[in-house]
């Protein structure tokens, strides 16, 4: 749970670097403008961002909708690397990359999440107790 709370506050910081000129703007290992980095990557990154936080706050709490939170973030970079590369802003070779990781990502956090044996459980005993919405399978 401390992860995405990290990673949620990297995020921030990462954007915070770009818009001051600090830091370097790689996309998908690629050299991009700051106006480019900013128009494109950074609203991404900001919801990533936003996602990872209230995963984090969800698992903090013990609510079941945590794993909706974290579940979303792999959609959106699908969706986003698809809008974009169909839109001309990325290169086909970046955006096919991003939703064959997207793709597995999701696949995989869907399994851990939805169907492992330890996490199913986690997640009975929190609909159990009471915490928070009730979530369905």
């Amino acid at each position: 749970m401390w992860f995405s709370g990290i990673c949620a506050v990297g995020a921030v910081l990462a954007i915070a670097a770009v818009a001051a000129g600090i830091e370097p703007r790689m996309a998908g290992g690629m050299q991009v403008t700051r106006e480019q980095w900013l128009v494109f990557a950074a609203p991404l990154v900001g919801a990533i961002a936003v996602l990872t936080g209230l995963t984090s706050i969800g698992l903090r709490s013990h609510r079941p909708w945590a794993r909706w939170c974290f579940m979303l973030i792999s959609p959106l970079i699908l969706a986003s690397a698809a809008g974009f590369t169909s839109i001309g802003a990325v290169p086909w070779s970046l955006g096919k990359v991003a939703v064959i990781v997207a793709t597995a990502v999701g696949l995989f956090s869907a399994w851990l999440l939805f169907w492992q044996r330890a996490s199913l459980l986690y997640f009975y005993r929190i609909r159990q107790a009471g915490g928070g919405m009730s979530s369905r399978r």
